[in-house]
């Protein structure tokens, strides 16, 4: 007589509680993975870029022999205007080969990713000049600096915010370098409030009202997760250069971001 032994399998309910045991288990590794690796994809766009703007800024300051940080932002006090910017715009298009437009579909955003971003000392929000790697960037003169903003991905490639994919810069004078920027201070929203109600009362119906609500947007340079500033994100460049968690010193910039 055949001995047949019994074979065990595994009954539906089994199954049915491994397949969500693992779905849970996915759920939960999953966005932690692919933010790893997309703020990897990041760091190593943005070293690519900042190494070639300071590249080609060296090589245009050395071929031209003045310092560009001085000499596009200077001012002419009876003209009220900054006489070299545009031949200083043309000299960095013709330098990192500008070969078409950049153009932007939705609204970029602050660093902590809260508010439409907004940067007006030496910087822009979008950068509308391209290169043929993707790269946006666009060179602006105010409040006497020269500044260059990049978006390390172009315009077409997320998260397009301030701090993410796009940077602010400026030009250092009477120096040989691409300048980071770091942030000084960080206000909340009652600070920030209080400043534009006195904005507003110091310069009623008046166009230095929104000068004035500009800057404090932007003040300090903020680079944190905490602030609501339409500007924060402009004192980010130093922090990602230097790979340092504006929140978390213990942490690297790139897996910090909001």
């Amino acid at each position: 007589m055949k001995n047949y032994s019994l074979k065990k399998g595994f009954t539906l309910a089994e199954v049915l509680i491994t397949l969500a045991i693992v779905g849970i288990v996915a759920a939960m590794t999953i966005p932690t993975l692919v933010h790893k690796y997309q703020a990897k994809v990041l760091k190593t766009q943005f070293v690519k870029a900042y190494s070639l703007f300071s590249q080609q800024l060296e090589f245009a300051q050395n071929d031209y022999g003045i310092n560009l940080g001085t000499y596009c932002s200077k001012l002419d006090v009876n003209l009220n205007a900054y006489v070299n910017k545009e031949e200083c715009y043309n000299i960095f298009d013709n330098y990192l080969k500008m070969v078409g437009k950049c153009e932007y579909k939705g609204k970029n955003r602050n660093y902590s990713l809260s508010k439409e971003a907004y940067v007006d000392i030496g910087g822009h929000v979008y950068p509308d000049r391209l290169l043929s790697n993707g790269v946006c960037y666009k060179f602006r003169v105010n409040s006497s600096k020269l500044g260059v903003t990049i978006d390390i991905n172009g315009a077409s490639s997320g998260p397009n915010a301030l701090g993410h994919d796009i940077f602010v810069f400026h030009v250092a004078k009477n120096k040989n370098y691409l300048e980071p920027i770091k942030q000084t201070g960080t206000y909340d929203d009652d600070y920030i409030e209080e400043q534009k109600t006195l904005c507003n009362a110091q310069n009623p119906e008046n166009t230095a009202s929104s000068v004035c609500l500009a800057t404090a947007e932007q003040k300090g340079y903020p680079c944190s997760k905490k602030s609501n500033q339409k500007g924060n994100g402009i004192g980010c460049s130093w922090y990602a250069l230097n790979d340092v968690c504006p929140d978390d010193e213990t942490k690297s910039y790139w897996e910090c971001l909001p």
